[in-house]
């Protein structure tokens, strides 16, 4: 080859290497062995802002390094003098001080194993950058939003959990750790796990199938939980799977359980009212004749001992109306301050000889116990009636705990009682524990798991009706062979109020009979006969009315001569209620004993302050209604 044609090629390769440093993309930069700008391209200039005239000659880092970042160029610098080729991402700055991202692609040119330059190029990377940015923002969002839901988020691919939340942790129980472990089936709960498994097969197969449906699952620790699940399907990498959106509702379906439970207990309680009401006017009708038969002058002494056995039985039955109206809420407790540990000392001395000699009592009452608005005879009444449940439980012994403590109840409490300080006096034995399947119904009146003729059925719903009347709970904490703990929770008292007064009131002397005439007035005839014979017995005169309006006719006609008006408080048509105002609207002065085996006690004082003289609680016995008698009669009118 000439010299000619060597010159041409060189000039050749010069040209293309213009061409190609010139309409390069990339900014580049040729430097010398001391890192100083040799030549730059068009790229470099529009990237930078220098021209080829004020970079040439000038060290690199001088044009183009943030002095921020001057440390990190200059190692960067070092490694390329060292003859080292690498690529990096960083931030470069241009001539304005505006910033850069950059990809810097770095090599040596070596000319006979000496290295005379760098090749140093510079891409501009800032919008891959800035989508980079935003898609990182967007992550960190859409982590935040998944994160910090109120639902359960999970996926599900190949019966195990993929992906989840920090909620689905919350909610299963169980740890980061062990969830990639956990099978779904284990997630939900035997009894929906068919049905929940069929319908994730059927939607990852393309089946038309509820999106949203709910099941119960089961967490780490046993509890059973209810779930809305909204499921949806996905490809999770690259393959079907299922994005899962549960919320849990179980307190919902505890609060729901709860109203359903109360409302029940409501229409059950109103039912007992009135079966007591009607039991009362039996009794009252048996109590009548019996008092007429005891007053009888030929009876012989064994009628006295079978009429005996008749008293004891309405007595009985006076007490079994009195539980039903106390479940009711027809008999409204007498509210004091009351010390519970007082009462359970008390209590606790009458169980200790009362029940089996196998059987522990223990008393564990709490130090410094707020005072509670209690009747003490209602507590003493539940706390024997949870006392008789414990014994039946325990036939072979075992340990009757009585204690109190203080609890502050927080929202959602199972007892459905409103937040704030509350007594919480519990009964807790040691005996065989309550089966699951009847716990609901253990307060339902009437309701028993013994053998007939050995218990009313009646003992844990008297505990129910007064937790109620003291605006309280009663809840129920059993354990088959371990035991059954009640927790009756009274609202505590602020402050220390004082104590009442236990004198026991003397005793009135017995009623003497009296004369005057009497308007006996009830719907059941029964009750007028063995009324009207009873009070004639004694020396009264009667008038009968077998309603509210008769009453009123025959008043408005004999009022002077009526002394007493002795009225049903209920009775079909006219009420008692209206016929006592009918009968006052007459003679305002008029005695009027009211009558009734149902009522409150609100409701005794609202008849009372309507007018009414006096009340007279069925069944009644015939010294009770002599005693009224006597009293009406003394503070009687003496005219018109």
């Amino acid at each position: 080859m000439t010299p000619q044609d060597t010159e041409r090629d060189l000039r050749l390769q010069k040209a293309y290497f213009e061409a190609i440093f010139q309409n390069s993309p990339d900014a580049v930069a040729i430097l010398d062995a001391h890192d100083r700008v040799v030549m730059i391209n068009k790229a470099f200039t529009t990237l930078f802002q220098y021209t080829a005239e004020e970079a040439r000659g000038v060290p690199i880092n001088d044009l183009v390094a943030p002095r921020r970042m001057r440390r990190e160029a200059e190692d960067l610098s070092a490694k390329a003098l060292q003859g080292l080729s690498f690529e990096v991402e960083t931030v470069r700055e241009r001539k304005d001080g505006s910033l850069v991202d950059v990809a810097i692609v770095v090599a040596p040119i070596f000319i006979d194993d000496r290295m005379v330059a760098i090749y140093a190029s510079y891409r501009n990377i800032s919008r891959r950058k800035e989508a980079e940015r935003a898609l990182r923002e967007m992550d960190q969002k859409y982590r935040l939003i998944v994160d910090y839901s109120n639902d359960a988020i999970f996926v599900v691919q190949d019966g195990r959990i993929r992906f989840w939340n920090p909620r689905f942790v919350r909610l299963s129980g169980y740890s980061d750790e062990e969830i990639p472990n956990l099978f779904i089936e284990h997630f939900i709960h035997p009894d929906d796990r068919h049905r929940v498994l069929a319908l994730h097969a059927d939607r990852l197969a393309g089946k038309a199938v509820p999106n949203t449906y709910n099941f119960r699952a089961v967490g780490k620790d046993g509890r059973m939980l209810w779930i809305n699940i909204n499921a949806i399907v996905v490809e999770w990498d690259g393959k079907p799977a299922t994005i899962n959106f549960a919320r849990d509702f179980t307190r919902e379906k505890e609060l729901e359980a709860q109203l359903a439970h109360a409302q029940k207990m409501e229409a059950v309680g109103t039912l007992a009212g009135g079966i007591a009401h009607d039991f009362n006017n039996l009794l009252q009708t048996i109590q009548g004749y019996a008092e007429l038969l005891a007053n009888r002058p030929d009876r012989s002494e064994n009628d006295g001992k079978r009429l005996q056995k008749i008293f004891d039985g309405v007595q009985r039955g006076r007490e079994l109306t009195r539980n039903l109206l106390t479940f009711s809420r027809k008999m409204e407790p007498h509210l004091q301050p009351t010390d519970l540990n007082r009462e359970l000392g008390k209590i606790k001395d009458i169980l200790s000889r009362t029940l089996p000699k196998m059987i522990h009592v223990v008393l564990e009452p709490a130090p410094d116990l707020p005072l509670v608005h209690a009747d003490p005879s209602q507590v003493a009444q539940a706390v024997m009636n949870l006392a008789v449940n414990a014994r039946d439980a325990m036939p072979e012994g075992g340990t009757l705990t009585l204690k109190t403590s203080r609890v502050v109840l927080p929202e959602g409490h199972l007892s459905g009682l409103r937040p704030g300080p509350y007594v919480c006096l519990s009964v807790e034995d040691t005996g065989s524990g309550i089966p699951e399947d009847v716990r609901d119904r253990i307060f339902e009146p009437f309701f028993t798991t013994k053998k007939p003729g050995f218990g009313t059925g009646l003992g844990l719903s008297m505990v129910y009706g007064i937790m109620a009347t003291h605006e309280g709970a009663v809840t129920c904490h059993s354990e088959l062979r371990r035991g059954t703990r009640f927790d009756c929770f009274f609202p505590a008292l602020s402050e220390p109020a004082p104590l009442k007064d236990e004198t026991p009131s003397p005793e009135l002397p017995l009623p003497k009979p009296g004369r005057g005439t009497v308007l006996f007035v009830d719907d059941e005839e029964n009750l007028r006969m063995s009324g009207r014979e009873m009070l004639e017995f004694f020396g009264y005169t009667v008038l009968t009315a077998a309603d509210g309006e008769e009453a009123v006719s025959i008043y408005q006609q004999e009022w002077p001569r009526i002394d007493v008006v002795l009225l049903d408080l209920i009775m079909p048509g006219m009420g008692g209620r209206k016929c006592l105002e009918k009968i006052l609207a007459v003679r305002p002065d008029a005695k009027i004993i009211v009558a009734s085996g149902f009522s409150a006690n609100d409701s005794i004082q609202d008849i009372l302050i309507a007018g009414a003289f006096d009340f007279l609680a069925k069944p009644y016995s015939v010294d009770m209604l002599l005693e009224k008698m006597e009293k009406a009669l003394a503070d009687r009118p003496n005219g018109p």
